[in-house]
């Protein structure tokens, strides 16, 4: 058996596929720890997997990660090369240099075999580097996010000087990049949908995965009580300066309609709700789907693998960040509609959405990438993966002891 160490950002969604496989590596006999920025609720967590946050990034920048957290809804107003600064300088860097205060003390304690760290937390890459460990990186959104913005040469030098410019801060100084795996990257969606024709051999997609615990409770009474179709709101975890105003549109195209809304968010953001809506600020989301129409998003990767899975049509209403090029796939997809969140109008979400629910060619076209989803094979893919990654890595170093 091996250990396996996750390193992950305070991004649910990049932590949720990692407790899917996780879940599935603890139960073939594998010790699993996860290392983040932030606590996070023991509900989440798969029986016998370990979650720290180091002391010493906990105590010195508590603080510091709660601000970061807020900035990020500050992308709904920045240009897409400031929302790469953002990303990249304001946030990436500073929770890698975070995690390096206890993230070496931590590897040491546990001996991982392996680590796996996400896309964006590049102390996984770096500490691993260090300390001569096998590493993954785990990739939760689909690739090339930046494309445009990285093809440009005077970005993509910026983007290499200061993730340069950060491995030397460590003591790393090699000219090349060792935040990211070159041995193996598993994307946790399909190559089709990600449009990805001809992937790097260390680029491996498996599909969204499946089973993190979830016992969220739901007023499934009250759902049953909901008009249908039913449609099924969400804005993820972050973003939540923007909500009032959202819902409200929601309200205004959905209210006392013929259909039944499930909102994602807190139901205090409005005064008050119409009846045909059930407000509820989490909800088991996976299982909900299964029960909906139609899906209408902000391009969030989970909840659109979600959706597709279910093989529901999505209107995709792109805010900031990776949400663009989330909607750009989801339409060259066939799986939806795109409206961009500053011109959303009444008419254009009914238009939209009766469009989604009467037009089977969106729920045909979601069907037929839930095909492409299992055909990469899921939690038993990135298992395999990592399984034969340890194995190999295993092999080689009695060889070199031998």
């Amino acid at each position: 058996m091996a250990k396996f160490m996750f390193v992950v950002p305070p991004f649910f969604g990049h932590i949720s596929p990692t407790l899917s496989v996780g879940a599935d590596l603890l139960a073939r006999g594998h010790s699993v720890l996860w290392v983040g920025l932030r606590e996070l609720p023991a509900k989440h967590l798969p029986a016998g997997g370990r979650w720290i946050v180091p002391p010493a990034t906990s105590a010195l920048h508590g603080e510091e990660i709660l601000r970061i957290l807020k900035r990020q809804d500050d992308g709904v107003n920045l240009s897409g090369m400031e929302v790469l600064k953002l990303a990249v300088e304001e946030t990436y860097l500073p929770f890698c240099r975070f995690l390096m205060e206890g993230l070496p003390e931590v590897t040491d304690q546990f001996e991982p075999d392996v680590i796996i760290s996400d896309c964006i937390t590049f102390a996984g890459g770096i500490c691993a580097f260090k300390k001569g460990i096998p590493f993954v990186t785990s990739t939760p959104v689909a690739p090339d996010v930046m494309k445009s913005a990285m093809d440009m040469p005077r970005v993509l030098q910026w983007h290499r000087n200061l993730v340069m410019g950060l491995q030397r801060e460590f003591g790393v100084l090699t000219d090349e990049a060792v935040v990211l795996s070159n041995e193996l990257n598993i994307v946790f969606t399909s190559r089709e949908f990600a449009g990805v024709p001809a992937p790097p051999p260390q680029m491996k997609f498996v599909g969204p995965v499946k089973g993190r615990p979830d016992t969220t409770p739901f007023d499934w009474e009250k759902f049953r009580k909901l008009p249908s179709p039913r449609i099924f709101i969400s804005l993820g975890t972050l973003l939540r300066d923007i909500r009032p105003v959202y819902f409200q549109r929601m309200v205004e195209a959905f209210g006392h309609q013929p259909l039944g809304v499930i909102a994602a968010t807190d139901p205090g953001i409005l005064p008050e709700w119409p009846d045909n809506f059930l407000v509820q600020d989490y909800v088991p989301q996976s299982l909900l789907l299964s029960k909906v129409n139609a899906v209408i998003c902000h391009g969030g990767f989970n909840t659109v693998n979600d959706a597709i899975f279910n093989q529901l049509p999505i209107l995709i209403t792109p805010i900031t960040y990776d949400h663009f090029h989330n909607a750009a796939l989801v339409v060259a997809a066939g799986c939806g509609i795109q409206l961009r969140y500053k011109r959303l109008r009444t008419d254009d979400l009914k238009s939209a959405v009766w469009s989604l629910l009467e037009n089977e060619k969106y729920a045909i076209a979601a069907r037929k990438h839930k095909n492409f989803f299992l055909s990469a094979g899921g939690n038993a893919k990135a298992v395999e993966y990592l399984e034969e990654f340890a194995g190999a890595r295993r092999v080689m170093v009695m060889g070199a002891v031998g």
